[in-house]
C-alpha cells in the first residue's frame, strides 16, 4: 500500500512528465528547457532533475507517445464491426494497427500494416523523433517501450510470415528478427534525416520487407 508521501511523489513525477510532453510537442526538443518544464509544472528545477534530465524526459515522453499511438489504433480496431475485428484477430494484428494491417495482400503488405502506427508517429513528430533516435543511438539511454516492443513486434512478424506457409517455422525466428531490425534501422535513419512523409517511409519499409521475405504470393 502506497503512503501519502509516495503518492505525492508520483503525482509530482507525472506532472513533470506531462509538462515536458506538452512543451516538447509545442516547442520542440531544442526549444524546451529544464527551467521551462519546471515553470510549467509548478516545481523547482531540482525537482525536474530528480525526475530526469532533458534527454531522459524526452525518451520517457516519446515512449508515452508510442504507447498512445498504439492504443489509439487498437481502439479503432475495437470499434470496427465484429466481422472486421474477427479477421484482424485471426491475423493477430489487432494490437498494432488497422486499415493497412489487413489480412489481404502479400507478406510485405501485411507487415507494413503492422508498422503503420510507428511510421505515422515518427513522421508526425519528426523533430522529436530525430532527437529521440539520436539519444538512443548514442547509447546514453534505454527506451523501455522499444525493448518491450521488440518482442511483441518480432512475434507478430513471425506470425505473418508463417501463417500462409511463406516461411518455414525453423527459419521464422531469424527472418522475423531481420525484419524487425531492418524496420528499426529505417525508422531511425528516417528520423535522423528529418523525414516527414509517411508514404515515402512506408515505401522504403515495404522495399526492405520485400527483400527479406520469402513470400511468393
Amino acid at each position: 500500500m502506497s503512503t501519502p508521501r509516495a503518492e505525492i511523489k508520483q503525482l509530482t513525477h507525472s506532472r513533470v512528465v506531462d509538462s515536458a510532453a506538452h512543451l516538447f510537442v509545442e516547442e520542440g526538443f531544442a526549444g524546451t528547457s529544464i527551467r521551462g518544464i519546471a515553470q510549467a509544472a509548478g516545481v523547482s528545477v531540482g525537482t525536474v532533475m530528480s525526475v530526469g534530465d532533458k534527454s531522459a524526459l524526452l525518451v520517457r515522453v516519446f515512449d508515452l507517445l508510442v504507447e498512445a499511438e498504439l492504443a489509439k489504433r487498437a481502439a479503432v480496431v475495437d470499434q470496427t464491426s465484429p466481422e472486421v475485428a474477427q479477421r484482424a484477430a485471426s491475423a493477430d494484428i489487432a494490437g498494432l494497427g488497422t486499415g493497412a494491417g489487413r489480412t489481404g495482400g502479400n507478406c510485405p503488405d501485411r507487415l507494413v500494416g503492422l508498422t503503420a502506427p510507428l511510421v505515422a508517429l515518427f513522421t508526425r513528430h519528426d523533430e522529436l523523433a530525430r532527437a529521440y533516435a539520436s539519444i538512443l543511438i548514442s547509447g546514453g539511454r534505454e527506451a523501455g517501450l522499444f525493448s518491450d516492443l521488440a518482442t511483441s513486434l518480432t512475434e507478430k512478424f513471425r506470425t505473418v510470415i508463417t501463417e500462409r506457409g511463406c516461411t518455414a517455422e525453423g527459419d521464422a525466428a531469424a527472418r522475423a528478427g531481420a525484419l524487425y531490425f531492418a524496420f528499426i534501422g529505417l525508422l531511425f535513419t528516417a528520423a535522423a534525416g528529418g523525414t516527414s512523409d509517411p508514404e515515402a517511409l512506408s515505401a522504403d519499409v515495404r522495399g526492405a520487407f520485400d527483400a527479406i521475405c520469402a513470400c511468393r504470393e
